[in-house]
């Protein structure tokens, strides 16, 4: 898929005299979105978002108090995209959920949406936890994490046992992919990255 620079998003943008309510809200995260994912996240910026919609940047500050804000609204619909992602593996494998499904959805969206996910990895790391803007995605990913690496012989709910294991498998898939996306990983093409990377997740 081609993808716009941030220059063509703004050059090509509607000019709007006005939004039905809620609108503003809906085309400024999707215009933010396509700008990280094509020049990634060091290109967001209030004035680039509003330019792209046609809006004085002001009207931004009626939905978002600042670019934290906004960031934290993207990097919460990239967990719930990550979230979705992760389910639709567990159903493509028979509706079991696994690490293996797990896994493979994970560096799918890693690797095929690198942009979005620097700026997901990129929050202070708080905000994981307690922002309402982000936690309760996060939270999605995290119990679907819990499902794929819960044993017959747990305790009920989230234990520490069972929250060790899944940071574990967490710090070693999040690691892999940081190091293709820095280069440290060598591989000749992501495809070739994600099959070296499964494969060492499978050991």
């Amino acid at each position: 898929m081609v993808r716009q620079s941030q220059t063509a998003l703004i050059a090509d943008a509607p000019r709007r005299d006005s939004f039905h309510h809620g609108d503003v809200r809906a085309a400024a995260l999707s215009a933010a979105m396509g700008m990280v994912e094509a020049d990634g996240p060091d290109a967001l910026s209030f004035r680039a978002v509003a330019a792209a919609i046609g809006v004085n940047h002001r009207a931004l500050y009626r939905h978002f108090t600042d670019k934290h804000e906004l960031t934290l609204a993207l990097a919460a619909q990239g967990f719930d995209d990550l979230a979705a992602v992760i389910q639709a593996g567990f159903e493509a494998d028979g509706g079991q959920p696994g690490p293996g499904p797990l896994y493979r959805a994970y560096v799918d969206f890693a690797l095929e949406r690198p942009a979005l996910y620097a700026l997901m990895y990129g929050i202070p790391g708080q905000d994981y936890l307690t922002h309402p803007a982000l936690a309760p995605s996060v939270a999605k990913v995290t119990r679907l994490a819990g499902k794929a690496f819960r044993r017959a012989d747990d305790p009920p709910g989230f234990s520490l046992v069972l929250r060790d294991r899944v940071m574990r498998a967490w710090g070693e898939v999040h690691g892999l992919c940081d190091l293709w996306q820095r280069g440290a990983l060598r591989a000749r093409d992501a495809g070739a990255a994600k099959t070296y990377i499964l494969a060492l997740l499978a050991q």
